[in-house]
């Protein structure tokens, strides 16, 4: 009987310990699958943050497409700070702590002997005349830039370049703060321009256009400025003139031009184009009109479609951003 019960006692002790031994094996199972599972939302997590990191990084980047005007001078100044130092440094340093300012030049002001045409653009982030400078050719991400310390010729890139320069450099957030306040056209201290000053020559633009005006029909949410005198054009957009009475076929004066009448939609326009060439294509046309019960300025090109609406004060300029009018042509 004892040989029974201790036998009994025997397998009764084996099946506790095999059920004992299955348990903690389900469990362990358990455990890992756990977390395996865990392991694996963790890597999906983790991935999920990369791709919105990335995505996140990607709409940080500058776009060289359809880049406004402010937004390429800052490129272009942060771009020749890092490059090529000197008073580019100076320029961009100062201008985080000011604005930049940018103005318009001739290559005789200059001294710049370089084969390009058009304006030189003067940098500065002090408010005081600067030798940064660059110059433009062509359109669109593959327009040239060529740079310049004083009058020397220091380097030549298209805007792409630049722009991808940058974004290797991660300075979308610089350039984007800079171009927020940045001016264009501005009048510097020690500025040879403004030296030349033509209040001195009989008023050739009509009163009916002059004084300053403001338009938001830039597309990309800022104000541009324009400014008429008696014989001056000055459109912040990156148009400046120096208007005079007559054609005198002289090409080589790139900043002036002369003015005439021409009836476009019903609407009488003045015509401004430069010096040696005949009103039309790249000449800009403005008229004194109404909208809204308020006195603007019409800019449109020779075909008579409007560029933009300006008003008289910046708050008028937003509250009518964008706007068609039914009596103008777009």
């Amino acid at each position: 009987m004892r040989r029974k019960l201790t036998v009994l006692v025997a397998i009764s002790a084996a099946l506790t310990l095999a059920g004992c031994s299955q348990s903690t094996q389900g469990n362990t199972q358990s455990e890992q699958s756990k977390s395996s599972q865990v392991s694996k939302k963790s890597s999906n997590n983790s991935n999920t943050s990369s791709d919105s990191s990335s995505k996140s990084s990607d709409s940080d980047k500058l776009s060289a497409e359809n880049m406004d005007y402010k937004t390429t001078a800052s490129a272009i100044a942060v771009y020749a700070s890092q490059k090529y130092g000197d008073t580019w440094e100076i320029a961009v340093n100062a201008a985080k702590q000011n604005h930049l300012s940018v103005a318009f030049r001739s290559k005789a002001e200059t001294g710049i002997t370089s084969d390009n045409s058009g304006y030189v653009y003067e940098v500065s982030g002090t408010g005081k005349s600067s030798n940064a400078r660059y110059m433009l050719s062509g359109d669109g991400a593959n327009k040239q830039i060529t740079i310049f310390v004083k009058q020397r010729n220091v380097g030549t890139a298209s805007l792409s370049d630049i722009v991808n320069y940058l974004n290797d450099k991660n300075d979308a957030d610089l350039v984007n703060q800079l171009a927020k306040n940045a001016e264009l056209n501005a009048k510097l201290e020690g500025d040879g321009a403004t030296t030349k000053d033509t209040a001195n020559v009989n008023s050739v633009i009509p009163a009916a256009l002059q004084g300053t005006w403001y338009t938001a029909d830039t597309g990309n949410g800022n104000i541009d400025t324009l400014t008429i005198t008696g014989n001056k054009i000055n459109d912040e957009a990156g148009f400046s003139m120096n208007v005079k009475k007559d054609n005198t076929n002289s090409s080589s004066d790139s900043l002036s031009g002369y003015m005439k009448q021409t009836t476009m939609n019903g609407i009488n326009f003045y015509s401004f184009t430069n010096m040696g060439q005949e009103p039309g294509q790249g000449s800009t046309y403005l008229a004194r009109h109404t909208e809204n019960g308020q006195d603007v300025i019409v800019s449109a090109n020779s075909k008579g479609t409007t560029n933009a609406v300006y008003w008289k004060t910046k708050d008028l300029a937003k509250q009518n951003s964008n706007k068609q009018f039914s009596d103008l042509q777009y």
